[in-house]
């Protein structure tokens, strides 16, 4: 069943449906996996708050629909490959569709706290950049924010997305977060910030830092719905409780519609090289 799942299993998944489909260079067109699969795909007018697309399952036919009011390309994909993850994942369509027939609704992106749809955003992510590819990719994209927004153009994913897929398999020091308002939603870190002594863990609710250039960012609630950029310079220790006092470079982007804001903290030297290499 599809609770026993962990997030290594889920990847596996991914990565036999990209061999199974042939799948040899980004970007990963799920529109095509769903076709090869029998999968009709087609936008629906949604009112649902948060709401994304729905798996919809009659007799043995499926066909995502992905919410009409969606207009960036890149979510558009990530939540038609939400949905495939909902097909293809092991327990997936006998636990949300218990009685053969029905329509489920997802809330793509990782904002849902159901574990199931957890698993349908890591199983997106895994096929849209799938970790053969992608981290080939990376050692070619740059550094920082540029090299995120990059590879989401290259692979034609959200930023959101990209920059969480990027934060798991970069060599730098990078913390994703995600915030509304003041508060943060969620944050993913890299693997040597992650390793740093004494550094407490952003949790979803914590206060964003209050001198930082996402806080100033965030009064204005047009710059999240016009999916404005802004960026600056903070200490590490500003957004984190515990870590050192590191300059790090802060990108901030407005995620439209989403009504959410995505902040990248990064450095390109090692925690341990405190020089001031942020320009004014």
């Amino acid at each position: 069943m599809s609770k026993t799942l962990d997030l290594l299993e889920v990847e596996s998944e991914a990565e036999n449906v990209i061999r199974q489909h042939g799948v040899t260079s980004l970007p990963v067109c799920p529109f095509t996996i769903a076709k090869k699969a029998d999968i009709t795909v087609q936008p629906k007018d949604s009112t649902e708050p948060g709401v994304s697309g729905f798996l919809m399952r009659v007799g043995s036919a499926f066909a995502i629909l992905y919410a009409r009011h969606i207009v960036n390309e890149g979510f558009i994909r990530f939540t038609v490959a939400h949905e495939l993850g909902h097909f293809f994942l092991p327990g997936h369509p006998q636990l949300l569709f218990p009685k053969g027939d029905g329509i489920h609704q997802s809330n793509s992106g990782f904002i849902s706290q159901e574990r199931e749809e957890r698993q349908a955003d890591q199983f997106a992510a895994a096929l849209l950049m799938p970790e053969r590819l992608f981290t080939k990719a990376i050692d070619k994209a740059g550094t920082g924010f540029p090299a995120i927004q990059s590879l989401a153009s290259l692979c034609k994913t959200s930023i959101t997305a990209t920059a969480i897929r990027f934060a798991k398999y970069t060599d730098e020091q990078v913390a994703v977060i995600v915030s509304s308002g003041n508060r943060v939603e969620y944050c993913f870190l890299s693997e040597r910030l992650k390793n740093v002594k004494g550094l407490e863990w952003l949790k979803k609710g914590d206060l964003i830092a209050p001198r930082s250039t996402t806080a100033g960012f965030n009064k204005n609630p047009a710059n999240i719905n016009d999916a404005r950029q802004d960026d600056g310079c903070c200490s590490l220790d500003d957004w984190f409780d515990g870590a050192p006092q590191v300059e790090m470079n802060e990108d901030v982007v407005g995620l439209g519609s989403y009504g959410k804001t995505l902040t990248v903290l990064f450095s390109e030297d090692g925690i341990e090289d405190e020089e001031d290499d942020c320009d004014d």
